[in-house]
């Protein structure tokens, strides 16, 4: 009976390895090879943060930090010298100051940092777990202070979630069940080709990239669709801590505003204009040293390539007015 027994548990081991040993393995060495393009743009950021690229200018004199409205919108090449974007789409002021005290880490302080997000993503956390933890973006000593802070604030349950050790260490080791859907979807190699030419054109365009590329458009972009504007305690405490860091080491600070289609800025509240000019005011107000933006762009919807985006007609558009705007960058 217990030769049997021995028999259908080594059949069990064997069964299980390929999807608790190999996959795993699989999942960690080769994500480039069954992860979208999204993961391409996140590794590229990562690599630059951490110093690992090896490419002329890696040291950024103004360094550009935002949301997927900024990844599209501010291009380095069209901006100032030795301007480089690492944006990030979905995030928001908390990536932000965990990519900018990492960037810190490895390089010198930049002259300038240019910082830019949605008002929607002063407002609550977005893809906190869907990218930057899927991802491997956030160190596992960042994952655990953001964590810890979290519990001195109101409305977190996008951070801590239910089981939020379980679910990071789940990630942290590649368990199937996070990254099978992938998997299938890719048909585990098929998506190299893609992958490898986004990281190679995010190298190129100095963590620049694009989004929507239509010729117009007149979509509702996210702000459009809730009714005000109220800022989240915890995205404001990171967004404050983003300017101390550079206060500490001597960074002129822009807080800016990528800019709306016409279509969506007609369609937001009185309401919603009012609580995000008074948070922004607010801001100004007790930052001083710090230029900002306090209200909202309206471009034409020819200038969008989708909702959020501006397509290449309306980045030369905004980034000569930026530009105009900021001249002494």
């Amino acid at each position: 009976m217990w030769k049997d027994i021995r028999q259908i548990v080594w059949k069990l081991i064997a069964l299980m390895l390929p999807f608790f040993v190999l996959l795993p393995l699989y999942c960690k060495f080769f994500p480039m090879y069954y992860l979208d393009e999204e993961y391409a743009m996140y590794r590229q950021q990562k690599d630059y943060v951490t110093g690992k690229l090896n490419i002329d200018n890696r040291q950024a004199r103004v360094l550009i930090l935002g949301d997927s409205r900024t990844k599209a919108g501010f291009r380095p090449d069209l901006l100032w010298d030795g301007a480089y974007n690492i944006a990030l789409g979905g995030a928001t002021p908390i990536e932000g100051y965990y990519s900018l005290k990492e960037y810190l880490e490895y390089h010198k302080p930049p002259e300038a940092v240019v910082i830019a997000y949605a008002p929607m993503h002063y407002m609550d956390v977005d893809t906190l777990w869907t990218r930057s933890v899927y991802f491997h973006t956030l160190s596992e000593d960042d994952f655990h202070d953001l964590i810890k802070r979290a519990e001195e604030f109101e409305d977190t349950e996008n951070i801590r979630i239910e089981n939020f050790e379980l679910e990071y260490w789940m990630h942290k080791l590649y368990m199937p069940n996070k990254y099978a859907t992938a998997l299938k979807k890719s048909a585990f190699v098929m998506r190299h080709e893609k992958t490898s030419k986004k990281y190679d054109a995010m190298v190129e365009f100095k963590g620049y990239s694009t989004y929507g590329t239509a010729e117009q458009s007149g979509d509702i972009n996210g702000e459009a669709k809730v009714s005000d504007f109220a800022d989240s305690d915890i995205i404001t405490w990171y967004l404050e801590e983003m300017f101390d860091l550079c206060r500490e080491q001597g960074i002129k600070v822009v807080l800016e505003q990528a800019p709306m289609n016409e279509t969506s800025y007609r369609i937001l509240t009185p309401e919603f204009k009012a609580s995000y000019r008074s948070y922004m005011f607010r801001i100004a107000t007790e930052h001083p040293d710090i230029l900002i933006c306090p209200d909202f762009y309206c471009y034409p919807n020819d200038c969008f390539g989708d909702a959020d985006h501006l397509n290449a007609h309306g980045v030369e558009v905004y980034d000569a007015f930026l530009m105009e705007k900021y001249r002494d960058l």
